[in-house]
């Protein structure tokens, strides 16, 4: 048993008996032996993050003995992407994921202890996560040997080299993409257990737990929110960059994934930071904190099952039972379990009435800042349904009918749009009535909705609409595929305007200045995520695209003149073509056994192909063959054909071939080789040591009536001991309005050539900046479950607390 999966048995181990303890404290009510959970818990941490740590440094040290290396990595990599590769497959994401729940574990145990008895019942939920984690690594486990990709290979058997990360995955942004990502699930496994155990307490008789954890719950939501955001964020930005289509979201199934937990997660911060003891949200805020988890391993699930063929998709083979069986029991706890108590409880449901509303007219008794909430709510569950719905369709498809289809992106957008719309008139209709009440509110709701059903029916031209219809679609297609994106502009105005004002006047009312940075990180977000659906539909609608060819690029008689890009307002000069090969001059050492580790293998190369380098001390030449012996040992290449070989004695050389053991008698070992696969270790054939990468580009400059815009290099790598794949490499000139994106595909000496002007990319960018910056101050700063005054854990959260007025000066904050 290796080093690695010791440390993974005692993590399941230590993590299993801590949550036997404290499941025990919770059911017998007593917590006699509490005290070793603390310490078992710490163990289940620094167990697994030893166990990652391990798995790092196997990586970075290319040890090929672990399979999941070998399948993962290369000597050619930077590294920067051999530590990428520990989370490019299934194994080692889950270990990645497993390892920060249990330091989040580790952080809440330590942080609040063990309060009540329903407090361990929250523990052992969480814990019991991170133990079932660790099983699942147990049964398929990132280090297993070699031996399971070469079962028929002699004992002892190591390869001397790795097959590479996937492509698409040599990008900085996807370096740090997948833990920010996991990160933002970790955090949600507290929340998730506090929910869960709130409705368990409440079956067995007991009473809830909600109200006393709230404050922990917005914390850990906030922070979860927060990551999850820049996990959103940087995934886009990663397919901006590497996959050549010129934009950052394509409802790709695993762009579509990502989202979904995200959207609910927005709807549920909504829902519990309004969230009333005994009254408003009683049952809706923890039945959504509870699911929010279970949909994050829902739609984790569902992208690694094998149904989808996304670019996205890392992970081969499918996630298996255990990933299945996890989604079952987050389900059940998560959605069922509230499901089942909201449908059995005979209470009419959360009290919606607001205290601040007057009986001057049934309409007045209707339109209530609660109901509002009750409505954003609604229409942030509707439109997670909609992507819900987009990417289970496939699935529950191939399941019952054994075809695969896929989900259009036209699917997406058509009902996604309105309700978007929607979103932000009830955004803007909100903030008004907050501030200035009903009369002037539906005033200027009125106005602003007749200008978007004005806007949507007036296109400038085609490119105005938001897709293309067919005859036989439905009418609503019909009528949505037709509006116009001018629809856009008055649901966005309405919406900033609407936050602006309102934040005006409550930073004016409050002299806390806790208070006022939490309302100005409020405004941040609403009006960050306002621009953000101003600046997608356009970055798609008004993107322009030309291409022109260039021939004799390879040949270097490529016209260098400056020339006219098709239609556009762009001119291209062509400077030149350069092709580079990568390992470039490689260190015989990373990809060749010396002959010294190819006597202490001994009889597990037999009949192996191996590369072996070492400097020549003898050679003897025959009628069919030439043989060379290897650093005065017993190790000597032979050389199929007579004649000179071109090496020569006291030469480093490199040659890869056959290792037949004792195979003549006066050697050890024999390496068969050919002329074409032996060489100088300085400069050695490509087949000794294969070329791993291709890159292939051109050089240019793209000008505009302002003069030069962007000049750089645009092309492709290929890969061709990876079957072949390529990868684009784009050059993208970020201007202050405009992005200048140019994508070369080079072939036969020929370049074709396409430049992309895409607007609005940089306000898309400033609306996530608003949203990430809007959100630390929240989190920071919110005077009553701010991180200021308050654990991240919330020792001190109490149902009193929940219920109380805000601080003397500070007025009603609580809603985002």
């Amino acid at each position: 048993m290796n080093p690695g999966t010791v440390l993974l048995v005692l993590a399941f181990l230590a993590g299993l008996a801590s949550t036997a303890l404290l499941t025990r404290s919770y059911l017998v009510d007593d917590d006699q032996y509490l005290s070793y959970v603390p310490k078992l818990t710490a163990g289940t941490a620094v167990l697994l993050v030893a166990a990652l740590a391990h798995l790092t440094y196997q990586f970075v040290s290319l040890d090929y003995s672990n399979a999941y290396v070998w399948e993962n990595t290369a000597a050619y990599l930077s590294m920067l992407y051999r530590v990428t590769g520990v989370y490019a497959a299934n194994e080692g994401s889950v270990l990645l994921w497993a390892s920060i729940v249990a330091v989040v574990a580790m952080i809440a145990g330590v942080t609040r202890g063990f309060p009540t008895r329903r407090g361990t019942l929250v523990h052992a939920l969480t814990i019991g996560v991170v133990t079932y984690f660790s099983g699942m690594l147990l049964l398929q486990s990132p280090f297993a040997s070699i031996r399971t990709a070469f079962p028929n290979a002699p004992p002892g058997f190591t390869p001397t080299s790795g097959q590479g990360l996937n492509p698409l995955l040599v990008d900085p942004y996807m370096a740090i993409h997948p833990p920010v990502m996991f990160i933002a699930y970790a955090l949600l496994t507290t929340p998730f257990a506090i929910g869960a155990a709130h409705f368990i307490a409440l079956f067995r008789g007991d009473e809830g737990l909600f109200s006393a954890w709230v404050g922990s719950v917005t914390r850990w939501l906030r922070l979860a929110w927060l990551f999850l955001t820049a996990a959103v964020a940087l995934g886009g930005l990663w397919s901006y960059t590497v996959l050549g289509w010129g934009g950052i979201w394509a409802w790709d199934p695993v762009e579509t994934a990502i989202l979904i937990p995200w959207l609910f997660l927005t709807a549920t911060l909504h829902a519990v930071t309004n969230y009333r003891p005994g009254g408003r949200y009683r049952i809706l805020a923890p039945a959504m904190t509870a699911s929010v988890f279970a949909l994050a391993v829902y739609t984790t699930s569902v992208v690694r099952s094998g149904v989808f063929r996304s670019i996205h998709s890392f992970a081969d083979g499918g996630i298996g039972a255990s990933f299945l069986i996890l989604m079952g029991v987050t389900t059940v706890l998560g959605v069922v379990l509230p499901l089942t108590y909201w449908a059995m409880t005979e209470e009419s449901g959360d009290d919606t009435s607001d205290p601040g509303a007057t009986d001057e007219s049934r309409l007045a008794r209707w339109i209530t800042r609660s109901n509002l909430l009750h409505l954003a709510v609604l229409l942030f569950g509707l439109l997670t349904f909609v992507s819900l719905w987009g990417l289970s369709f496939p699935v529950i498809r191939s399941a019952m009918t054994g075809l695969e289809v896929s989900v259009e992106s036209r699917y997406y957008n058509l009902w996604s749009f309105p309700l978007v719309l929607a979103v932000l008139l009830l955004l803007g209709f909100y903030m008004d009535h907050d501030r200035e009440g009903l009369r002037r509110s539906l005033a200027g709701l009125a106005v602003f909705g007749l200008a978007t059903l004005v806007g949507a029916a007036v296109a400038p031209s085609e490119t105005w609409r938001l897709a293309s219809t067919r005859p036989g679609d439905a009418l609503i297609y019909q009528v949505i595929g037709n509006a116009s994106a001018l629809s856009v502009l008055p649901p966005v105005a309405y919406a900033i305007l609407g936050t602006v004002k309102r934040t005006g006047g409550r930073i004016a009312a409050t002299g806390s200045r806790d208070a006022k940075l939490k309302e100005t990180g409020i405004t941040l977000i609403h009006v960050g995520a306002a621009l953000l659906v101003l600046s997608l539909p356009f970055m798609y609608l008004f993107a322009g695209q030309a291409s022109v060819m260039a021939t004799g690029v390879a040949a270097g008689a490529v016209d260098t003149s400056q020339r006219d890009v098709g239609t556009s307002s762009y001119d291209i000069r062509v400077l030149g073509y350069e092709r580079n090969e990568f390992p470039n001059d490689p260190d015989p050492g990373t990809d060749a056994l010396t002959s010294s580790q190819v006597l202490t293998r001994g009889q597990s190369l037999n009949t192996s192909v191996q590369t072996v380098h070492g400097t020549v001390t003898a050679i003897r030449e025959g009628p069919q063959a030439t043989v060379v012996q290897l650093d005065n040992s017993q190790v000597w290449v032979g050389i199929a054909g007579n004649g000179t070989v071109g090496v020569e004695t006291g030469q480093e050389i490199v040659a890869r071939g056959q290792v037949m053991w004792e195979f003549v008698p006066s050697a050890d070992a024999i390496v068969l080789a050919g002329p074409e696969t032996v060489g100088p270790a300085d400069d050695p054939p490509d087949a000794a040591v294969p070329t791993r990468v291709i890159a292939t580009g051109v050089s240019l400059g793209v000008y505009d009536d302002s003069g030069l815009v962007v000049s750089g290099v645009a092309g492709q790598r290929e890969y061709p001991e990876q079957g072949g794949l390529q990868v684009r490499d784009v050059l993208i000139d970020r201007g202050l309005l405009v992005d200048t994106y140019v994508i070369a595909g080079v072939s036969e000496g020929t370049a074709s050539i396409s430049v992309k002007r895409i607007p609005f990319v940089t306000l898309m960018r400033l609306s996530i900046a608003a949203l990430l910056a809007g959100m630390v101050l929240v989190l920071i700063f919110d005077p009553r479950h701010g991180i200021r005054t308050n654990s991240i854990a919330g020792s001190g959260d109490s149902v009193s607390s929940t219920a109380q007025s805000p601080p003397e000066g500070v007025t009603e904050v609580s809603d985002q």
